[in-house]
């Protein structure tokens, strides 16, 4: 479509052939992802696990940030005061040219996540270890800022999560769940948890909440048919006491 609409600016052609022709509609899977069992199995087969590893799962699980947004931290966009990390700067790679820094997805993506207390106490003690890894290394470090870094300093590789997550989810016998379906658990735990839709948009960096709406749609129904189910629950309390009065 876009070299025919070059065509008309340029024009080469008089009219777009493919203005009219409709895209065929590909029905969109639910977002892969674990239920509160598979988070609780998950989190102990964490405890096993290096500090390092302990770290980027649990920011994944409970900000929602995407693989390349993880790798792009650096400590000075950690407020260990306040909770919060800011997303500036998304880490990719690119084959034949190798890992590069670039803005994040989109604007909405630069963003200030509120992070709970024990994640934050975590990667407070993260820093540390980290801070003592590096002494170690001494002159040999790169000097990079990244929470993520290999033994050198160096930024760590974007793909590294993916390729970890695969390995330790095999070893631990856990249900497959690629990388990115930790950002769709964490979503779905918010949605499971009523939080507006708007917020939840918001904290995941979607560009608008219909984003949003269009990724979890199934979890919103089945959300709101556990809200419609409280409410039934409701009604019948409501009738019984009403009930138990006339008798009385």
């Amino acid at each position: 479509v876009t070299i025919f609409n070059a065509a008309v600016k340029w024009q080469i052609l008089l009219t777009n052939p493919a203005a009219r022709v409709e895209a065929p509609k590909v029905p969109r899977k639910p977002a892969a992802c674990y239920d509160e069992q598979d988070i609780a199995a998950l989190l102990q087969a964490l405890e096993k696990e290096e500090l390092k590893h302990q770290v980027l799962v649990y920011i994944a699980l409970f900000t929602g940030l995407r693989r390349g947004e993880i790798m792009g931290l650096e400590w000075q966009d950690g407020d260990f005061d306040n909770s919060l990390l800011r997303v500036r700067r998304s880490s990719q790679y690119l084959p034949g040219i190798g890992t590069i820094t670039k803005e994040p997805k989109n604007e909405t993506s630069k963003r200030v996540i509120s992070v709970p207390g024990f994640v934050m106490a975590m990667i407070r003690q993260y820093k540390a270890e980290q801070a003592q890894a590096r002494l170690k290394v001494g002159d040999l470090w790169q000097g990079s800022d990244r929470l993520f870094a290999t033994w050198d300093g160096k930024p760590g590789h974007p793909e590294w999560p993916s390729q970890w997550f695969s390995k330790f989810i095999k070893k631990h016998k856990l249900p497959h769940l690629p990388f990115h379906g930790l950002r769709h658990t964490a979503a779905t735990m918010l949605i499971n948890q009523n939080i507006p839709l708007k917020n939840i948009s918001g904290r995941l960096g979607h560009a608008n909440p219909a984003t949003t709406g269009a990724i979890y749609s199934h979890y919103l129904q089945s959300a709101d048919k556990a809200i419609s189910d409280k409410l039934e629950n409701v009604y019948q309390n409501i009738i019984q006491k009403d009930t138990k009065k006339r008798q009385a």
